[in-house]
């Protein structure tokens, strides 16, 4: 062939080219046959112990707003230091190497000394009682990982000028479960310790900031028990994969909107596969899935009525009183306010709250929403109803009814009730009283007996019923309690006389919330109309630009009706507005200049299970205005004041939110005119 015929001739140089070529193709050859047949079991080895690691991604969760958009809860960056192990291998291996070493000369010196003791050198099989197990192995190996990641973050405590806590059981820990993760030192660093450690470390040391998204309720404790609580938890919910070797921490709404659309704020997790090597090291890092996140809901809370509430709470009554109050729209049932003390932060919860701090609030219930949660004796207020059942069966308002003297009070009248004469003392005066001077007054004596002759137990029940007393209002399932209410059955079996006086003072069988008796002032200032009570406007998508459908809650559902005349409620609506104006009224702390109030105040003894008085529900249940009513506000605090009243505990409450209502109510006329121009 031509090119061994150019060979046969004497030329050195083509003949070098030659070689040269045949060299390296033998090269070729041989690395090719190292590969496919020396090192196969090796790289099949490798290939077989390097797997991939899925992580569960979690969402950005929705915001949680006011009815003006106004930002309740949201989501902020968090800044966590972490270590990441992969970087750190070295370090690991060549500290192991070390204690290795250093146990086998301790290991030599013990078989030294064995041996001077017995003057002969060891058998085979004594010396294995000195050999390492591979548990003492690995203690060792633990040891050097234990070391080195304490000097790490001992250097890092000293360059940042703080001191860093190392748990080395939780390091080990970590280790052993979840080595391809990075694990954490410091978690949620302010804006100083960021910026320490990154002009402090460039890089090395296997340390670096980590990004999480973190639940923040930027104005506190503010609308807690609406907001609820999170706490964390990283499982998967519904339509999420549910297998994930690793998860990064994640919340779950318990209590509150975040616990009753947690499925909505929650979003859906995103997954990311990690590959590991045949040590656990985190090598490479793929997204798989993107997370979606969850979805904003937008309250019925006005967020200026809401503060206003809370800060009349704190200052009428100091820090941590039992109180509630909730402001609600008469005409469509929103909720426009609902405040609870004591209250708690629930940032303190999404951060992970310490034990004693959890006992703190354990101890004062702060966790428990007043306004839903807990059963209060209504004294007085529960008149109103009294009041209505009497009108409907025939009680004339201008008819007198003269209570009389207590004789072992001065100055208050009393009622005998009974054939043993069973006194109900009154906290009004004796003396003639028509319907509304015995109203404004709060005469116990005048609606004992207007209940007694006049309404009946089964109107008051009724009418009652009516109310919805003694049921839920459904704002939140596992949230609010029914309160009770006396029912058929119980006022046709062993039912006497002082049950149903007992009931015509708010007391007795009667317990109720504060969300009971807003939905039912509503009605008496709305003609009657009993609505369900709403705390969501709607649910829409964080990016309205990005899609998605919004979906809305209607307001105004109407639950039931009241039977009753609409002569009636005017007569009780003009008596409650009496309670405020009249100067011999027990509402008039209360009054705001500009806006007209009707109110009914309440006191009831509250007493523990042997029957003795350990405190007092004080109660004032208003609307306003009275020409055109929008708002009801009910306010309710328990106390042991002896001798306080719901004018004189409630009512400044209440004229606080007022001032914040006609405040609003004049910033908003006042835009309405300047748009107008």
């Amino acid at each position: 062939m031509l090119v061994f015929d150019e060979l046969k001739k004497n030329d050195p140089s083509l003949r070098l080219v030659a070689v040269v070529l045949m060299a390296g193709l033998f090269i070729l050859l041989a690395g090719l046959w190292w590969v496919q047949v020396v090192s196969a079991r090796e790289y099949q080895a490798h290939l077989d112990t390097q797997a991939y690691r899925t992580i569960r991604i979690p969402a950005v969760r929705g915001k949680i707003l006011d009815r003006e958009g106004r930002v309740l809860a949201e989501n902020r960056p968090r800044y966590n230091l972490s270590l990441y192990l992969d970087d750190l291998r070295s370090p690991f291996a060549v500290a192991g190497d070390r204690l290795m070493k250093q146990a086998r000369a301790g290991q030599k010196q013990a078989i030294a000394a064995q041996e001077k003791k017995l003057g002969r050198s060891l058998s085979k099989t004594e010396r294995k009682q000195f050999a390492f197990t591979p548990e003492q192995v690995q203690k060792i190996r633990e040891q050097a990982r234990v070391q080195v990641a304490g000097e790490v973050v001992a250097e890092i405590s000293r360059k940042m000028g703080e001191p860093l806590p190392f748990d080395a059981a939780k390091f080990s820990r970590h280790y052993a479960t979840e080595l391809a993760m990075p694990f954490p030192i410091l978690q949620n660093l302010d804006a100083t310790n960021i910026a320490r450690f990154q002009e402090n470390f460039i890089g090395g040391l296997g340390a670096d900031l980590e990004l999480q998204s973190m639940r923040s309720y930027p104005l506190g404790t503010t609308a807690a028990h609406v907001l609820g609580e999170l706490r964390q938890d990283d499982s998967s919910i519904a339509g999420e994969e549910s297998f994930f070797n690793y998860r990064l921490p994640d919340y779950a709404g318990v209590t509150g909107i975040e616990g009753k659309f947690n499925a909505e704020l929650h979003g859906r997790a995103g997954q990311e596969s990690v590959l590991v090597n045949n040590m656990g090291y985190r090598q490479s890092k793929d997204v798989d899935t993107e997370p979606l996140p969850g979805e904003n809901v937008v309250m019925t809370l006005d967020l200026d009525l809401e503060r206003a509430a809370e800060n009349s709470i704190v200052n009428r009554r100091g820090q941590d009183p039992i109180a509630a109050v909730v402001v609600m729209d008469v005409r469509n049932g929103d909720v426009l306010a609902m405040a609870s003390s004591p209250t708690f932060d629930p940032n303190a919860f999404a951060q992970g709250i310490s034990r004693e701090k959890y006992q703190q609030l354990q101890d004062l219930e702060a966790e428990k929403n007043r306004a839903t949660f807990e059963n209060y004796q209504p004294g007085s207020i529960f008149k109103t109803v009294v009041a209505l059942a009497a009108l409907e069966n025939g009680l004339n308002v201008n008819e007198i009814y003269h209570v009389e003297a207590d004789p072992l009070r001065a100055g208050h009248g009393c009622i005998y009730i009974g054939k043993n004469r069973h006194k109900i003392e009154d906290t009004a005066p004796p003396g003639p009283y028509d319907f509304k001077h015995a109203f404004i007054h709060s005469s116990n004596a005048y609606f004992v007996n207007a209940g007694l002759t006049h309404a009946g137990i089964e109107n008051i029940v009724r009418i009652g019923k009516e109310f919805h007393l003694g049921e839920t209002t459904q704002l939140f399932a596992h949230q609010e309690t029914r309160g009770n209410f006396p029912t058929e059955n119980q006022i046709h079996s062993g039912w006497r006389e002082g049950d149903t006086a007992n009931v015509c003072i708010g007391q007795g069988p009667v317990d109720i919330t504060p969300i009971q008796m807003a939905v039912m002032i509503s009605a008496i200032a709305n003609g009657g109309t009993i609505l369900w009570p709403r705390l969501v406007q709607r649910i829409e998508p964080q990016d309205p630009a990005a899609g998605g459908v919004t979906t809305n809650f209607p307001s105004g559902l109407v639950r039931d009706r009241l039977m009753v005349h609409p002569r009636s409620l005017q007569i009780l609506r003009d008596a409650m507005l009496a309670d405020v104006e009249s100067s011999e009224g027990t509402g008039t702390a209360a009054a705001v200049n500009g806006l007209h109030i009707g109110a009914k105040t309440g006191t009831a003894q509250v007493k523990d299970s042997a029957g003795r008085l350990i405190a007092y529900n004080f109660w004032f249940a208003s609307f306003a205005p009275f020409e055109n009513p929008k708002y009801a506000v009910v306010v309710m605090v328990q106390s042991k004041e002896l001798h306080g009243s719901g004018g004189l505990v409630c009512a400044p409450i209440a004229h606080d939110v007022y001032e914040e209502i006609l405040k609003k109510e004049t910033t908003g006329v006042t835009k309405a005119l300047a748009l107008a121009k």
